[in-house]
């Protein structure tokens, strides 16, 4: 059975946020390499179960922020995944 497919429109400062985050780099790294420029997006092409996975990281690191900015940074860019779920 093939899976559904889903595209997550990312602004390029939230996907520059998940690539700065070593927890989710190192978890969910081979999500991001799917990424493609798309006019003033950064694409992500997944599978359901990938993006739910990167939206739960995302989450988790967004709850457990060092700081405001990237805490909103990431809440951010959850948000834009899980609009696509």
């Amino acid at each position: 059975m093939k899976s559904e497919r889903v595209e997550i429109e990312l602004y390029p400062y939230e996907f520059e946020a998940l690539e700065a985050n070593r927890m989710i780099r190192d978890m969910c790294g081979r999500y991001l390499k799917s990424a493609k420029e798309r006019g003033d997006y950064v694409v992500l092409d997944l599978s359901i179960q990938e993006a739910n996975d990167l939206a739960g990281w995302v989450a988790a690191e967004a709850n457990h922020s060092k700081s405001n900015r990237e805490s909103e940074l990431l809440n951010s860019a959850c948000d834009a995944i899980e609009a696509n779920i």
